[in-house]
């Protein structure tokens, strides 16, 4: 079965870097670019169409980002992709794609979240985690009462 895009098309991708890809190879980035940019903003949801029409260049952005990661990522063998201009590791390839696309990503992702359209979670709202103990009605049963010190003292039984 065929992945569809939702959002980005195949042509699109990858950004910055030769496009020497197979189409497979761009299926499978594109899957999961939208996926996780949904997984990001909404819940694993279809981002909405409010979202898409207020923000839809930079979530598209945002896609177009996470899908050259992938892309650029997956390049473990030097005649891979055109990025042997790089050195011959897998793993500076990694290192590539996470500095050029992959911190990208998350930078516009931090962006839209922020946003609000994305529900309050989204925007920074920690208002279930704050927990407060001041009483803004405050009952009787939380007046200050004398205390008696020597009931609290255990050198004051006379074993000591």
């Amino acid at each position: 079965m065929s992945y569809s895009p939702k959002y980005v098309q195949f042509d699109d991708i990858p950004v910055q870097i030769p496009d020497d890809y197979s189409n497979r190879e761009k299926q499978a980035a594109l899957e999961f670019a939208e996926a996780t940019a949904e997984l990001d903003l909404n819940e694993g949801e279809d981002i909405p169409g409010q979202a898409m029409s207020n923000l839809g260049t930079m979530i598209r952005a945002a896609i177009k980002q996470k899908a050259t990661c992938e892309l650029a990522k997956g390049a473990e063998h030097p005649d891979d992709t055109a990025l042997t201009d790089l050195s011959s590791t897998g793993a500076d390839k990694a290192d590539y794609a996470a500095e050029a696309f992959c911190d990208r990503y998350d930078e516009l992702i931090d962006k839209l979240r922020d946003s609000g359209l994305f529900g309050e979670d989204s925007a920074g709202d920690t208002s279930p985690f704050v927990y407060s103990t001041s009483d803004p009605t405050p009952r009787d049963e939380y007046k200050d009462y004398p205390v008696d010190e020597d009931s609290f003292n255990k050198y004051n039984d006379g074993n000591y």
